[in-house]
């Protein structure tokens, strides 16, 4: 297996008089979940979808599994799954029958028991018969990453998969992208706005903004470099004495004040007993510590660098 499932150099791809991307280099390591971070416009959707050969780039090369995507087409896209914007299915036909389809489509039909072990795979066990036009945004979510699995592919990329998803579909879908990797062994890249769902599922990351990537690594390593940064609620008439307190104590920084009752500080992981320990010995009354988005904060302070 190459050191690289994917390999992305010098990327860009212009339309009109808006270049989209602009010179992207990335990799992806086989079994990473690797997540694509960015703001709307960034050029996440135009890389994956130069990455799946939907359109084509103005220049930079693209490899996957060690091949050259533009010399090894087919070959390659027989390997990779993929789900890009929301999945487009027969609504009077049942699931069963729209996978039955799509796998003789592709060249590579699949068995009635292999189509419902997958629909079980999704979730979607006790529906295989049900038209799809009575299907959930999210059951229909779930179903087109049963499409994508038809063919047992390596790679597996998602575009925005939770985009108008209830909590419960999304959890759901977290979970499932969860038993791709655990169960099914497979690599995933995936997009996503919810920055902590991507510190959950990936173990890789890249921030991409205005076309171009800003940083690209693993997720733990880059999180580690960023201070902790603690929510503390108060009674509103201890919240001076609070503040003077997180002023004295060696290893806080960055404090910062949140209304009547609470602040924000900054610390190690590793010293936040000890700061709340602080607090009460001084008197001061704690309602709550909560941390903050880390990944939140890493990438909103990258976008204003």
């Amino acid at each position: 297996m190459p050191d690289s499932i994917i390999s992305i150099r010098h990327l860009a791809k212009r339309f009109g008089h808006f270049e989209a991307v602009k010179d992207l280099s990335l990799e992806v390591h086989p079994g990473d979940v690797y997540g694509f971070l960015g703001p709307n416009g960034a050029g996440k959707s135009t890389t994956m979808r130069c990455m799946l050969s939907l359109i084509k780039p103005d220049r930079g090369g693209i490899q996957l599994f060690g091949k050259n995507l533009q010399q090894e087409r087919s070959a390659i896209l027989a390997r990779v799954g993929c789900l890009i914007e929301k999945p487009d299915f027969y609504k009077f036909l049942s699931a069963y029958r729209n996978l039955d389809l799509f796998a003789n489509i592709s060249g590579k039909p699949s068995t009635k028991k292999e189509i419902y072990e997958m629909l079980e795979f999704v979730g979607l066990q006790g529906r295989e018969k049900d038209k799809v036009g009575g299907f959930s945004h999210g059951m229909r979510q779930r179903l087109g990453i049963a499409q994508t699995l038809l063919h047992n592919p390596d790679l597996i990329v998602l575009d925005e998969p939770t985009t108008g998803l209830d909590p419960q579909g999304i959890i759901d879908m977290r979970n499932l992208i969860l038993r791709l990797k655990t169960e099914q062994h497979k690599t995933i890249v995936f997009s996503s706005h919810n920055l902590s769902e991507v510190e959950i599922l990936c173990n890789r990351m890249v921030i991409i903004h205005q076309g171009k990537n800003i940083v690209e690594g693993s997720v733990q390593e880059l999180l580690n470099e960023q201070e902790q940064v603690i929510r503390v609620q108060t009674d509103s008439g201890f919240l001076d004495a609070a503040l003077t307190l997180c002023h004295t104590l060696p290893k806080t920084s960055h404090t910062k004040k949140l209304g009547l009752d609470g602040f924000e500080v900054s610390m190690a992981k590793s010293d936040i007993p000890a700061f709340n320990q602080a607090l009460v010995s001084a008197g001061i009354p704690v309602y709550s510590v909560e941390t903050k988005r880390k990944l939140e904060d890493y990438f909103i302070n990258l976008l204003h660098a």
